[in-house]
């Protein structure tokens, strides 16, 4: 075993993988890897069809044991066009911050993670720690469902996951879901003088954003709300429509781009009924123009929300290790917390840095939100010693 590294360190080295999502992420995986071997930590790979990416999978401690999964995500959102002060893939030390691209989202949490995994090994006696890492969770938690499927058929299920994501090392229990689809559409091109010769892809879809407008502002409208969600209610937005070359042209294709975010409860099956029912007429209406003319749906991403009882043994579990100051809440972007929960697994989201400074040119995460995860890991090694269930408890 060598030196122990810190928080700092790991950190700095995680930053320094542009482990972009539309890139590979092998580079990362194998620095991980190397570092939980060289503490005698054993790991496996669940790749992807492609074997260009992967998740990864570890297991401290007895595995036959119900344990705790901490779930996080190696993937990072681009840096393009954004104006950083400093290079994003290089872990900078400014005014007690680290600034570079995933120090808050969420490459702190999984430095946090590993700087304990050789407390965890020493601890963990009674109850194991699963570091669980996926890929392309910034995509739509594309690598989550084959990882969280790994983790549920373990031979002793987990008692508890924690979501590492940033909330401020407050306890989150419960956020929306995600359904993204993307339409396209098309129709016939022609002279933009004879258009009755041709059927108007670009027409088509703006009608489509129209009724799915529409149908955000009656779902905004609805009964189905839960005021401990900012926005209340389910959102329906439309990210983009794209078609047409030149203004003397017809048309002959168009793409929209359109996402529901779900608070639980919400009948999404209905609302993409809906949307499929606007999408039947307009096709019918183009089919009358132009027999080939088609539109055709692709589903680019999905997740499903999480909520879990407020006052559950998981929430206050996960409020004590975290030390957190503040009652347990909701947040309305998401994790793959809400995977694992459906799997059978409590799980609660809850990490150091915040979400506002995710995305963003300069993003950071402070010196002492490090030192109070640090501190949550602690509390957490000191538990180990313990089966599960005498302490995860309300």
């Amino acid at each position: 075993m060598t030196d122990q590294q810190t928080t700092l360190e790991i950190l700095d080295a995680l930053i320094g993988f542009p482990s972009i999502s539309r890139d590979s992420n092998l580079d990362i995986v194998s620095w991980i890897e190397s570092y939980l071997a060289r503490h005698d930590v054993r790991s496996q790979r669940i790749a992807d069809r492609t074997g260009a990416k992967a998740s990864i999978l570890a297991t401290i401690g007895p595995s036959d044991r119900a344990g705790i999964v901490l779930s996080a995500h190696t993937d990072v959102v681009p840096v393009d066009g954004q104006d950083w002060s400093s290079p994003p893939f290089t872990a900078t030390r400014r005014d007690n911050r680290i600034v570079g691209r995933g120090a808050t989202d969420m490459k702190g949490f999984i430095a946090g993670v590993l700087a304990h995994a050789p407390h965890f090994k020493a601890a963990a006696t009674q109850t194991p720690v699963h570091i669980a890492l996926s890929y392309d969770e910034e995509v739509g938690c594309l690598g989550a469902p084959d990882l969280v499927d790994v983790v549920a058929s373990l031979p002793t299920k987990p008692a508890l996951c924690i979501v590492g994501e940033p909330t401020g090392l407050n306890a989150v229990y419960a956020h929306k879901g995600k359904v993204a689809r993307r339409i396209i559409v098309t129709g016939r091109g022609g002279h933009s003088a004879l258009p009755h010769r041709a059927a108007n892809a670009v027409t088509a879809a703006a009608r489509l954003v129209n009724n799915i407008s529409d149908l955000a502002d009656t779902t905004s409208n609805s009964d189905v709300r839960d005021e401990a969600f900012d926005p209340p209610y389910t959102t329906i937005h439309v990210g983009s429509l794209h078609g047409g070359t030149a203004l003397n042209l017809v048309p002959d294709r168009a793409v929209i781009e359109f996402e529901i975010r779900d608070i639980p409860g919400t009948d999404v099956a209905s609302l993409l009924a809906q949307i499929d029912r606007f999408i039947d007429e307009q096709r019918n209406d183009l089919k009358r123009q132009a027999s080939e003319a088609d539109i055709i749906v692709e589903n680019i991403s999905s997740y499903p929300s999480l909520m879990i009882a407020q006052n559950d043994a998981a929430v206050a579990t996960v409020a004590r290790l975290a030390d957190s100051k503040h009652p347990a809440g909701t947040v309305s972007f998401g994790t793959e917390a809400g995977l694992y929960a459906k799997a059978g697994i409590p799980t609660v989201v809850c990490g150091p840095g915040d979400i506002g400074r995710a995305h963003k040119a300069d993003e950071w995460i402070g010196i002492d939100e490090l030192a109070q995860a640090d501190a949550m890991m602690k509390r957490l090694a000191a538990h180990l010693n313990q089966p599960a269930e005498q302490w995860i408890k309300a």
